[in-house]
């Protein structure tokens, strides 16, 4: 008796899932790895995260009463949506954008 076909191995940690399409065929675009880009927006936004983790933890090693379900999501939205709009009213910029008329604006 033979031994059922084992099935391939798993691909090493780095390398690119499928390496060649069946028939030399160039792989689809949603197949293709393409990397993620790291914006201004992304890093805002992971400092926002980071501080208000920090500020929090920090805060709550001397307040225990900060320790709660309710407080601390209640944290993190108003550190994350609240200091970016403390930072544009202190800079004398609309909160929210202003809209203007839909269509052509001439």
């Amino acid at each position: 008796m033979s031994e059922p076909p084992r099935p391939a191995p798993p691909p090493l940690p780095g390398s690119p899932t499928n390496q060649a399409a069946p028939n030399g065929a160039e792989p689809t675009a949603s197949k293709r790895f393409t990397p993620k880009r790291f914006t201004a927006a992304n890093y805002i936004d992971f400092f926002l995260y980071a501080s208000a983790a920090i500020t929090y933890v920090s805060l709550s090693i001397y307040n225990k009463w900060l320790l709660d379900w309710i407080v601390g999501p209640f944290w993190l939205v108003a550190w994350v949506w609240g200091l970016p709009a403390l930072y544009k009213l202190i800079r004398r910029r609309p909160i929210r954008p202003e809209r203007g008329p839909v269509g052509d604006p001439e």
